[in-house]
């Protein structure tokens, strides 16, 4: 009998994932899996979880924000790739950015359909000074809101784009001024209020990109740097910039892509990798670690 690993945050969002444990287990026993159901206990539980005994399982499904995410993977990579199961999540957080990257449904019922019996697909993972991270890793303006707020208060970075307009009547705004280097050797210079490197379509309200621009599995990032605005024309600018997502080369807001990408810095950064703490250093690497894991999306496989 195939055998599958349910984590699940009892705590995530609004407590759909133990509200719907029911309706999601008895599609995971009808797909005709052996179901070990874990919940998790505590920051770093599912990781840990994941990691003893992920080997073990055929798939390993979670359940929860993109924090629990970010843990079953971290877990996962512990593994030797040859060892590590396919992956189902089952959204259940306040942003859930990466489920809108994967298409995924909106129902618990079809959620757990494709989590254990969706097409596997290879997907990217990202390294950020050794955090890893599945969807985004970034700095700068409210970029600490998902991580420093209680949890009823997370949705708040969904307004990102709404809050950075009125900001620009703001003075004061921390900006770093960093060196930006590329793998394949770009560089770029300046004093930046937010950064972002991505695997993603959707980053909690401030940016969605267009679906054909994000390939999960082709080694490289997207990368988004917005420099200090001087003036309202740079907020302008900034505005329509992320509205457009007609990116300059060099701009107030400027995109790339790139496969590996070093930040240095005179003063410590803060990062946030996925939403959780990832950090803070003068010195950040991020590499792309190519179809490091496989995930279950898409329509279910054929029995």
């Amino acid at each position: 009998m195939k055998k599958l690993l349910y984590i699940y945050n009892p705590a995530a969002g609004r407590k759909t994932a133990k509200i719907n444990l029911s309706d999601v287990l008895e599609v995971f026993a009808r797909q005709g899996y052996e179901i070990t159901v874990h919940p998790t206990q505590a920051r770093g539980d599912a990781a840990e979880t994941a990691r003893a005994q992920g080997s073990g399982y055929d798939r390993v499904v979670c359940c929860g924000g993109d924090g629990t995410l970010n843990e079953t993977v971290r877990g996962l990579l512990e593994l030797p790739r040859e060892q590590r199961p396919v992956l189902g999540y089952i959204p259940a957080g306040t942003t859930n950015d990466f489920s809108r990257t994967l298409e995924l449904p909106k129902t618990a019922p079809e959620l757990a359909e494709t989590a254990g019996a969706g097409v596997p697909r290879a997907i990217d993972v990202g390294q950020a000074e050794g955090s890893p991270f599945t969807y985004v890793a970034a700095f700068g303006l409210f970029t600490d809101v998902s991580y420093s707020t209680p949890q009823a208060s997370k949705n708040l970075l969904g307004h990102f784009a709404y809050v950075l307009e009125g900001m620009g009547k703001l003075s004061n705004i921390p900006s770093y001024h960093m060196k930006v280097t590329t793998g394949d050797g770009r560089e770029t210079e300046g004093d930046y209020i937010y950064g972002m490197v991505g695997n993603t379509v959707s980053v909690g309200g401030l940016v969605n990109l267009p679906r054909d621009k994000v390939l999960l599995d082709d080694g490289r990032f997207e990368v988004i740097l917005i420099r200090r605005p001087e003036n309202g024309k740079d907020w302008q600018s900034i505005l329509t910039a992320l509205t457009t997502l007609e990116l300059a080369e060099d701009g107030v807001v400027t995109g790339f892509s790139a496969s590996e990408i070093t930040f240095e810095c005179g003063q410590p950064v803060a990062w946030t990798v996925d939403g959780e703490f990832g950090g803070e250093q003068t010195v950040t690497h991020v590499v792309n670690l190519p179809q490091a894991l496989t995930i279950a999306g898409g329509a279910a496989a054929e029995q």
